[in-house]
């Protein structure tokens, strides 16, 4: 990438941090601070504190979901990808841009021995497998609950658009003749040893079937999140909150996704006619459930992934013939 490509999109994200800082600044300017801390003061700790414990085995589940594609690459012990999965969420809170994908890229390609590029290319799979099951979980939300139109189109035309990149990357694993040309060939060319698992349906239907667990549990932490604000629980809601939230993600974002969460989890709640105060407190407390899972798993796993200490050399014969004269 040329400097001035780089300098363009380092203005570009820029600009898009200002713009989403301004929404969360003009939405902040206008709440009743002493309505959201009432909410806080109100909330559940009993319910949130279990919607944040169940955090830790969705993380698991995502682990889970990614391994089964890495293991039709390179046979690794399933507990490397659950391990990097958590230290690359950990990490996502500390850097801008959720680099914390880079970090769980290296931490595989480091420990199941294959390239960046390979590792690279089970990463864009397992995106695309959890986007896929993701906007089939969310495109039965306009059955649920009465969405604006414009809500519906997105939904729709974000699961035509992932079950379309699904086969873009079926064909380039299967097909090495249909590899474009130029540097986007050239990036293809890399990473095609680790889009293998889209030649596998077995290991496709384990991560999606993971993924859909993953999915069940993040539902289940937006009810409790939502319950422990004394906010309307049901499952359209929470799938609601789930969507405004992943939507938000797609965002250049800082660390930890801060002011981007927020805006997501927020808007959707009060595009329903939510309390604008209430809708507030909640996207800060879910945000908090999300990061701590995450941020203690990503402490405890760290060191998986520490080079093994060498093992101490038997004394040399020269030197036990030394000791002995």
């Amino acid at each position: 990438m040329t400097p001035g490509r780089e300098r363009l999109l380092f203005g570009i994200r820029i600009a898009i941090w200002l713009v989403v800082g301004t929404c969360v600044i003009v939405f902040a300017r206008r709440l009743d601070w002493d309505q959201v801390f009432g909410a806080f003061e109100g909330a559940n700790l009993s319910l949130a504190l279990l919607a944040t414990a169940i955090g830790v085995p969705c993380v698991a589940l995502q682990g889970l979901r990614w391994s089964s594609l890495v293991k039709a690459v390179r046979d690794v012990r399933r507990i490397t990808p659950v391990a990097a999965m958590y230290v690359g969420q950990a990490a996502s809170a500390f850097l801008p841009m959720r680099a914390g994908e880079a970090v769980r890229t290296e931490l595989l390609a480091r420990s199941a021995g294959i390239s960046r590029a390979a590792s690279l290319g089970t990463v864009a799979l397992d995106h695309t497998v959890n986007g896929t099951v993701m906007f089939a979980f969310a495109g039965t939300l306009p059955l649920l609950l009465p969405v604006p139109r414009w809500m519906a189109i997105v939904l729709w035309a974000g699961m035509l658009g992932v079950v379309a990149l699904g086969f873009v990357l079926l064909r380039l694993a299967r097909h090495p003749e249909s590899t474009p040309a130029g540097r986007f060939g050239r990036i293809v060319l890399r990473v095609r040893s680790g889009l293998a698992a889209a030649r596998n349906p077995r290991a496709v239907a384990q991560a999606a079937g993971f993924a859909a667990l993953s999915w069940i549990g993040e539902i289940a932490i937006a009810i409790l999140a939502l319950d422990a604000f004394g906010l309307p629980h049901d499952l359209p809601h929470a799938m609601v909150v789930l969507f405004g939230v992943n939507l938000a993600l797609a965002i250049p974002s800082p660390p930890a996704s801060l002011g981007n969460f927020e805006l997501g989890a927020g808007s959707a709640l009060v595009a329903f006619g939510g309390s604008t105060e209430r809708a507030a407190a909640f996207a800060i407390g879910y945000h908090a459930m999300q990061l701590l899972p995450t941020l203690i798993m990503g402490g405890v796993m760290l060191p998986f992934f520490r080079k093994p200490k060498l093992a101490p050399q038997p004394p040399s014969l020269d030197s036990t013939l030394a000791e002995h004269a």
